[in-house]
């Protein structure tokens, strides 16, 4: 039986040249064709029986992933007033108590900006509301719901 010896080399292994010669040409990562998965093309065959044994690896995985945010979808006073009228004609505006009920999120918006005027009294239901657009409506004789959807 044949006695199997470790190789020279090994005796080398601490030492500066490790039996390389000039240490230069063996220093970067230009002898071992770049770092990592660099010059794929030549070390294809070896990370594809990587993938193929732990695909989990290579998922596209990111370290961090921003909180959603809900777009504000704004109308001011001003625009209520001007298209109040269209809305009762099309049926998208309800009749309460003698008041106009406008659901601002079946219309598409949900938040209500206070530019403008409003001149009739209207319950305006709204997740969002600014100050000023809560103030004119109740000077107005309205009020203003704050209902989250």
């Amino acid at each position: 039986m044949v006695v199997r010896r470790k190789k020279k080399y090994r005796k080398y292994l601490g030492k500066r040249y490790a039996r390389r010669g000039y240490n230069d040409r063996n220093r970067g990562a230009g002898n071992r064709g770049g770092r990592g998965i660099a010059g794929w093309r030549f070390k294809k065959q070896k990370y594809m029986k990587i993938i193929k044994e732990h695909p989990e690896l290579f998922e596209d995985k990111k370290g961090f992933v921003p909180p959603k945010r809900r777009k504000i979808y704004a109308i001011n006073l001003c625009q209520i007033d001007e298209y109040i009228d269209a809305w009762k004609e099309a049926g998208l505006v309800k009749e309460e108590n003698g008041k106009l009920v406008v659901n601002l999120v079946d219309l598409g918006y949900n938040k209500l900006l206070g530019k403008g005027k409003i001149s009739i009294p209207i319950k305006i239901i709204t997740p969002y509301a600014s100050e000023s657009a809560i103030e004119k409506v109740k000077e107005a004789g309205g009020e203003v719901v704050l209902q989250l959807y």
